[in-house]
């Protein structure tokens, strides 16, 4: 501890409300944002015949407990069969992933095998499979993961709404949850994705701006592929097609009503390492592509394009604050003095506690209610489904403050190679009927 001089006093004084302000600023924009959201989402295209032809792309590594089921979603498609396929990229398999494909007569396995100094993970594996050119011939590519359950009418819904807006390059499909009540990190888990579907997603939507890709779910379309290619940088593949199609001035959606269940880990410890691994990447994708957004800014044709990206390039930083929090705390370390800001951290305390209420007591009460509603109808009793929102607050607390750890670990580590990729252990039956 020490007591520095006046000049470099202030200085960290200047430095600690800089950090107020990213931090209040960051806060003001998505509990604006989630406002949005609060309204009920409604179909905005009609049903029309299949005319799309899609590419399942669904990258497996040593996947053989929920391989088998994952298939089983994509073929019973209500959609025409002649008019998608699928492939199941086996990376590095050595279980019987590759037998139980092979087993489906409609599905095809691509066997990736990796030079022991290759990188390896997702990302390098869809790489792969993109050399080969095998995927020109369809319109579409739709990403799904290895453990996700897809609703039946998901290339209904999404060849009806790529028909009515072909403008849009991608359009990221609802990210359930395959497995709610296996732990209360997967409760956590469902709990905020049930927030980012409406508070996120839905309001960008509403506001014709870009949307989040989620890393599973969406459908790319192939012309964008073959003009820019597959280059993974990062853990976060997701995020950087994200980031890049906003800087291209491409248009990406959001569609409610093509839903694909994923699994989610059961651990802290899985969870943790899941997360570090997305915070790493998440932060090397903003630091290494801030400079192309803010110039991608000035090039933009129109006014929603502009806010558009400045929405992306805000998302891009969209975990400041825990690091900016740390920063305050680390200061104040080396100087006593600037904890007398503390108090300043809840800006205008009235509107802070206004804010956090709204974003941890209403906005989780109406969106657990309507987006769990189905989950809740599995519980006859009141009591019994009084007790599961609970569990839904507790485990959503729980996971926004063990989350916010892997987000400081991962803005510290976001230089190191990432190409090691740690695998999520999947075994989850889907818990929906």
């Amino acid at each position: 501890m020490f007591h520095l001089p006046d000049y470099l006093y202030y200085l960290l004084v200047c430095i600690a409300w800089i950090s107020l302000v990213l931090i209040f600023t960051n806060l003001l924009y998505f509990t604006s944002l989630s406002i949005l959201g609060l309204k009920r989402p409604k179909k905005d295209y009609e049903i029309v015949p299949d005319q799309k032809k899609f590419l399942f792309l669904v990258p497996a590594h040593n996947e053989e407990a929920v391989i088998g089921p994952t298939i089983e979603s994509l073929i019973s498609q209500n959609y025409s069969p002649e008019l998608y396929d699928i492939v199941v990229i086996a990376d590095n398999c050595t279980d019987r992933t590759v037998e139980i494909i092979q087993s489906y007569e409609r599905a095809h396995a691509f066997i990736n095998t990796s030079a022991p100094d290759e990188p390896r993970g997702k990302p390098h594996a869809i790489a792969k499979y993109v050399s080969t050119n095998n995927w020109r011939e369809y319109d579409y590519i739709a990403f799904i993961d290895a453990d996700n359950i897809v609703d039946k009418n998901y290339l209904r819904e999404m060849n009806s709404q790529l028909v009515a807006r072909p403008e849009w390059t991608v359009i990221q499909g609802y990210l359930g949850i395959k497995n709610i009540a296996t732990s209360i990190t997967a409760t956590g888990y469902a709990g905020t994705y049930f927030i980012v579907n409406r508070a996120i997603q839905y309001a960008n939507h509403r506001l014709g701006w870009n949307a989040a890709i989620g890393g599973t779910g969406f459908v790319l379309n192939t012309n964008y592929l073959a003009e820019k290619g597959w280059n993974p940088r990062s853990y976060t593949e997701d995020f950087e097609l994200q980031v890049e199609l906003s800087i291209a001035g491409e248009k990406s959606g959001w569609n409610y009503f093509a839903i694909v269940y994923d699994e989610k880990p059961n651990s802290f410890v899985a969870s943790h390492h899941q997360r570090t691994r997305w915070s790493q990447g998440h932060w090397y994708v903003a630091f290494s592509t801030t400079r192309r957004q803010i110039k991608s800014i000035f090039d933009s044709k129109g006014l929603i394009e502009v806010l558009s990206k400045c929405q992306t390039l805000v998302y891009s930083y969209g975990m400041i604050r825990p690091v900016a929090f740390l920063l305050i705390f680390l200061l104040g370390v080396i100087d006593f003095r600037l904890f007398q800001y503390l108090p300043e951290l809840f800006s205008l305390l009235f509107f802070w506690l206004l804010m956090e209420i709204f974003n941890f007591i209403i906005m989780p009460t109406v969106y657990f209610l309507q987006e769990g509603k189905e989950y809740f109808a599995d519980y006859r009793s009141f009591w019994r489904k009084l007790l599961f929102f609970f569990r839904l607050i507790i485990s959503y607390f729980w996971t926004s403050l063990t989350y916010v750890l892997a987000q400081v670990v991962g803005f510290f580590t976001w230089f190191r190679p990432q190409n090691k990729w740690r695998k999520t252990v999947h075994n989850a039956t889907f818990d929906r009927a």
